[in-house]
């Protein structure tokens, strides 16, 4: 019944009897110790140590992975995004290439390679943990992914072609247009890259240091653009020039607003920005159902006598609550056998 929903529907076994359950299961987990072999050759995934827990921990694995590559797919799809629509807008208005070719693909492979990758190994975030299951039929691209990707990259080629135009005062393009542009481009990637390390949280909410992997990779990309930016001979292969300190806080100043429209989108516009909104919204609709169902079992357990004392005794099975009023006995249960 579970799998005709399109549940994901896991099975636990370890005797011969639970063969045929753990074989029709989407993922049927045997006993490593205590199962027999006929469980274990059903079954999807051997529990070594039998441990429940061990069980747990997968699912929080899988589920930090799926939402893993959710938050690469949207850093790396507003990148593409953004180059894609910067070289079309600029073709369309008859302006120059605001790139030159190694300078896109030093973006495409060395730029987004190393941020990209090291967002697979974040860690998993305890929101994500409370997510209801998902099942087959959800897409890893949703229309929130989508529309997170589409407005970062919208917003990046805005910045970049409102700097490629500034600079591009004579109509000829020169090395500090190409550069200008180029740093504009890689610092709004840098800054999309960390605040794609979550799909919910802003920025200021992420610790720096919870993914080392990422700051490696952010370490890397910086050197790499400033070698590519002061070192002579690299300077030579990418048509660059140095900047001065001036043009490096213009440009830090204007692509850090990558990481105010993510604040926005996190804090504003949830219902159309966040994969997990839903789940959020079920998860306290179930904690007001739980909170009513409480408070109905109290108030049934409640019986007041005439002068408005309580007075509790056992019943014969010493489970089903008695209360006496006035010489008589009420009894409140629901399901009541024998006394």
């Amino acid at each position: 019944a579970l799998q005709q929903r399109g549940e994901i529907v896991a099975m636990t076994g370890d005797g011969v009897n639970d063969a045929t359950a753990l074989k029709a299961a989407d993922i049927g987990v045997a006993m490593g110790k205590g199962g027999t072999d006929v469980a274990k050759e059903a079954a999807d995934v051997v529990l070594a140590d039998d441990n429940f827990t061990t069980i747990t921990n997968a699912v929080a694995e899988g589920k930090g992975i799926f939402f893993n590559i959710r938050n690469f797919l949207a850093f790396q799809l507003s990148t593409s995004f953004a180059a894609l629509a910067m070289e079309s807008v600029a073709t369309v208005f008859g302006l120059p290439s605001p790139l030159n070719a190694m300078q896109i693909l030093w973006i495409n492979i060395i730029m987004d390679g190393p941020p990209a990758q090291s967002l697979g190994v974040e860690p998993v975030d305890a929101a994500v943990l409370k997510e209801p299951p998902r099942k087959t039929s959800d897409p890893i691209v949703t229309r929130a992914l989508l529309t997170r990707a589409v407005s970062s990259a919208a917003l990046i080629m805005f910045l970049t072609l409102t700097v490629f135009s500034h600079e591009l005062d004579d109509g000829h393009v020169t090395r500090r247009d190409t550069t200008m542009t180029f740093m504009t481009f890689v610092n709004c990637d840098l800054f999309n890259a960390y605040a794609c390390r979550s799909s919910d949280r802003c920025f200021y909410e992420i610790s720096p240091f919870s993914n080392p992997s990422f700051l490696w990779a952010m370490g890397f990309s910086v050197v790499g653009q400033f070698a590519v930016i002061y070192f002579p001979p690299l300077q030579a292969v990418f048509q660059t020039e140095s900047l001065s300190l001036s043009d490096l806080l213009l440009i830090v100043c204007l692509s850090s607003s990558v990481l105010f429209l993510d604040t926005v989108r996190k804090k504003f516009l949830q219902q159309y920005c966040s994969d997990s909104w839903k789940g959020s919204i079920l998860r306290k609709l179930r904690k007001k159902k739980r909170g009513v169902y409480k408070n109905s079992k109290k108030r049934d357990g409640k019986a007041t006598g005439s002068s408005g004392r309580r007075k509790h005794c056992s019943s014969k099975s010493g489970k089903t609550p008695v209360f006496e009023n006035g010489g008589k006995t009420s009894i409140r249960a629901r399901n009541v056998t024998t006394l």
